[in-house]
């Protein structure tokens, strides 16, 4: 199963993800969040739930939403 490795630029309001697959490849992706609302928005979410399953997203999508959370809070 791939793995995902966040980072935030919370100055910026970008989210940095680094998703490295079984095989070794890695993918980089960057987005966007509302730093007054928390919203995000991950436009190649479909791609990911195709290649991960909807459980491998679903749990990425906790991970991006406690990260936000604790930057838009903090």
């Amino acid at each position: 199963m791939a793995d995902f490795r966040l980072e935030l630029d919370a100055p910026n309001n970008i989210v940095l993800v680094m998703v490295t697959e079984d095989d070794g490849s890695e993918h980089d992706y960057q987005f966007d969040f509302d730093q007054t609302t928390g919203r995000w928005e991950f436009a190649e979410r479909d791609l990911l739930e195709r290649d991960f399953g909807d459980d491998w997203v679903e749990e990425f999508e906790v991970a991006v939403d406690k990260m936000i959370k604790g930057a838009v809070e903090g």
